[in-house]
């Protein structure tokens, strides 16, 4: 399923703030029943503190609905990923993602 227009811009909306070095990339998976799952992909394992930022974002997220119609339950996720960002699994879609030098260049 393509990720409506109207939830990438409250997860950009949402996101002011919550970008730290640490974070690979972000993913997000919205399917019909209306579920979100956010994905954080770092570069080490995860901590409470990523948890809290997740919860941040999501809070975030949420404030912009009127209803539970949009978006009717969300889940988090933080996974440690050395595979190449080419490789990750996007889910629906990829909405934030680092910058990152191949060895060779």
């Amino acid at each position: 399923m393509k990720l409506p227009e109207w939830l990438i811009l409250w997860v950009w909306q949402s996101l002011i703030g919550e970008i730290y070095p640490e974070i690979r990339a972000i993913v997000l998976r919205y399917d019909v029943a209306n579920n979100l799952l956010i994905r954080y992909y770092l570069d080490r394992e995860p901590t409470e503190d990523d948890f809290d930022s997740l919860d941040c974002v999501i809070t975030n997220i949420l404030a912009h609905t009127s209803s539970n119609e949009e978006i009717k339950d969300v889940k988090e996720e933080a996974v440690f990923s050395r595979k190449r960002l080419a490789d990750l699994d996007l889910l629906n879609g990829l909405v934030y993602a680092r910058k990152e030098y191949s060895p060779d260049e």
